[in-house]
């Protein structure tokens, strides 16, 4: 009787232990729902102009070189899952969001693949979101070196940038 007595206790003990571990899950679901909302609305937060034309990109730009500032432009989508992730990823990290106060950022927003977007992408040669790079300030074309496309992370981003002097 002493061996099943105890390995009841072990039972209980465990059973007590897993529930107390699925309450602490469940309490912590709430907030790691709501986690990537706060992440994009930091990422949000950074001073990005919006644009979905060729002709506002390029305004955007000449706006940044009269300030004699480089540009970093992001070709993004809501429907791009890999974008969300480098908003959560890259652009809330305190480092990166530092890194970023000397260089005007346009995010180009390709969701609608209307016409104004299309003529953008052509343009610049992007195939598709996520896609980033840098334009020079003094003569607006882009930085060699500094195009990413698909995944990117912050290590990743920030030996871009540093790479290409920025």
């Amino acid at each position: 009787m002493a061996v099943s007595s105890s390995r009841s206790r072990v039972f209980a003990r465990a059973d007590v232990c897993s529930r107390r571990t699925i309450l602490t899950y469940a309490a912590l679901l709430p907030g790691l729902a709501l986690a990537p909302q706060r992440v994009q609305a930091q990422a949000a937060e950074l001073a990005f102009a919006h644009v979905s034309t060729r002709e506002a990109f390029d305004a955007a730009v000449r706006r940044a070189r009269a300030r004699n500032k480089p540009v970093l432009a992001y070709f993004t989508a809501e429907w791009c899952l890999i974008c969300k992730g480098i908003d959560a990823r890259v652009f809330s990290n305190p480092v990166i969001r530092t890194r970023l106060e000397g260089i005007a950022l346009v995010r180009a927003d390709v969701t609608a693949a209307d016409a104004g977007n299309r003529a953008l992408m052509e343009h610049l040669r992007v195939a598709g979101p996520p896609t980033m790079f840098a334009i020079d300030s003094k003569d607006g074309r882009e930085m060699p070196r500094t195009r990413l496309v698909g995944p990117v992370d912050a290590n990743l981003f920030l030996d871009t940038i540093n790479l290409a002097g920025l």
